[in-house]
């Protein structure tokens, strides 16, 4: 269904906080009242630092749609990439159905290319619905259930502390310092770490000490599981090491817990050495369900679907990506966009560095903006998915090779949910 001609695109102003914020509570906390909702934001912009609404208003100014903008930066091959977080994405109930949210969203991405962002964040949904407009899985969540009695006891968990208030400059610059190493890891502003240091009941952070210097820390949220009124869980929501001690000094602690706490979860990225430090490697009990359902293989882990990312102007994002050393090659990206159309670019890689051309090459590949993007954050290989039939590639299919070489790095993960 088309929506309608006289639907406008706008930043949203102060005249739609009460809309703005029954748009979100209706999409997302439809108990909570709306009265509370209002005095809770009350003290807050509507468009605080790093964060710009959008709506959209029918002919008659109500709104119909919103969305938020977070003005981040990502670090990937250790450079930062401005980034468009996409958060909040809600549509009036009467107005569900008709192609709004898509519409908001296509006239979200041509903004952004007017501004030569290079990429665009989001937790979906639905994949299926963002990956039509252009958005690519990229990033993946491991969650392992075990019992803390089967984690070493490193004697490093003596050098664990509570956090203090007197600890932040040095926490985050210990994150400063460790994020531009993993790809994917946000750069956080100052409103980011007040909210993320605030006390809340069942949270506590604890840091490790090196000679009297922060070396890492870890999050630790306590709950109730479902199946019992009695027990408590430890969830690890993150944790940053920026040493080999630091990293055995917090998963010691959280062994040394062992005594109250029979279950820890540890929320983690896919090079974390965790799994293989388990002496018992199966999900601690009581499982939900029978640990061989299918087949004779031991429930251990979860692997969530997690973040997605879009190459919104992806000649910028490629100018910024650094490559790996590997044969000189040259190839045409003939890339269809949903929305920005198509466009076409030969990138010529020589001697570990990638520059762009209008010059055609032997060898062209035609991929939409989705594809492209998961093979940008090196999720998959061009030789793969061209094995799968999802290139098209005309001319020689060696360079596919090359290219692979090229574009490899470590895969993308991020501690931050928005």
């Amino acid at each position: 269904m088309q929506v309608e001609p006289q639907w406008l695109f706008r930043q949203a102003e102060e005249r739609d906080r009460t809309a703005f914020l029954n748009l979100s509570r209706l999409a997302f906390m439809p108990q909570t009242p709306l009265a509370e909702l209002e005095q809770h934001f009350a003290t807050q912009p509507l468009n605080p630092p790093e964060r710009v609404g959008w709506v959209v208003a029918d002919a008659t100014g109500a709104i119909a749609a919103r969305m938020q903008e977070l003005q981040f930066q990502t670090w990937f091959l250790g450079v930062p990439f401005p980034l468009a977080g996409v958060a909040g994405v809600a549509v009036a109930l009467e107005r569900r159905g008709q192609g709004v949210a898509r519409w908001m969203l296509e006239q979200g991405i041509r903004e952004w290319r007017s501004r030569q962002m290079p990429l665009s964040m989001l937790y979906p949904f639905r994949h299926s619905f963002y990956r039509r407009l252009g958005w690519a899985t990229v990033g993946h969540h491991q969650q392992f259930r075990v019992a803390t009695q089967h984690l070493p006891l490193y004697p490093e968990r003596q050098h664990i502390h509570a956090y203090q208030a007197a600890d932040r400059a040095a926490l985050e610059a210990l994150y400063a310092d460790v994020a531009p190493k993993h790809n994917g890891w946000l750069h956080r502003a100052d409103g980011q770490w007040t909210e993320f240091l605030t006390v809340r009941g069942g949270r506590e952070i604890y840091t490790y000490m090196d000679e009297g210097q922060l070396a890492g820390y870890v999050v630790l949220e306590f709950k109730q599981p479902p199946w019992s009124d009695r027990q408590w869980v430890v969830v690890v929501q993150e944790w940053v090491a920026r040493s080999p001690a630091a990293y055995r000094g917090l998963v010691g602690f959280v062994a040394s817990l062992r005594d109250q706490i029979a279950i820890a979860v540890w929320n983690t990225d896919r090079e974390d050495p965790f799994p293989h430090l388990v002496l018992e490697q199966r999900s601690a009990p009581p499982r939900p369900s029978p640990e061989t359902e299918f087949g004779y293989l031991h429930q251990f882990g979860a692997i969530g679907g997690g973040f997605m990312w879009r190459l919104i102007d992806w000649q910028s994002a490629l100018t910024l990506r650094p490559i790996q050393p590997g044969p000189a090659f040259a190839l045409t990206l003939e890339v269809h966009d949903p929305v920005l159309g198509t466009e076409t670019a030969t990138i010529e890689c020589a001697d570990g560095q990638m520059q762009l051309s209008q010059k055609p090459a032997a060898t062209t590949v035609q991929l939409s903006i989705d594809q492209l993007t998961t093979l940008f954050a090196a999720e998959r290989s061009p030789v793969t998915m061209h094995w799968t039939g999802e290139l098209a590639v005309t001319g020689p299919e060696a360079v596919l090779q090359d290219w692979a070489i090229a574009w490899k790095t470590n895969p993308l993960f991020c501690w931050d949910f928005f």
